[in-house]
């Protein structure tokens, strides 16, 4: 679990220091992905 949050952690570091919007986008969506399997990990 802490791995997935220190995951997380610093694809929103590196979306909030990104400079183009596709950049920026596609990094949101790899977090959002890193945070739906953190939510599997937890219902299961």
């Amino acid at each position: 679990m802490k791995n997935i949050n220190k995951k997380y952690a610093e694809v929103m570091r590196q979306a909030n220091n990104a400079v183009g919007r596709k950049e920026v986008v596609s990094l949101l969506k790899k977090a959002a992905m890193i945070m739906s399997k953190s939510e599997e990990k937890l219902a299961a």
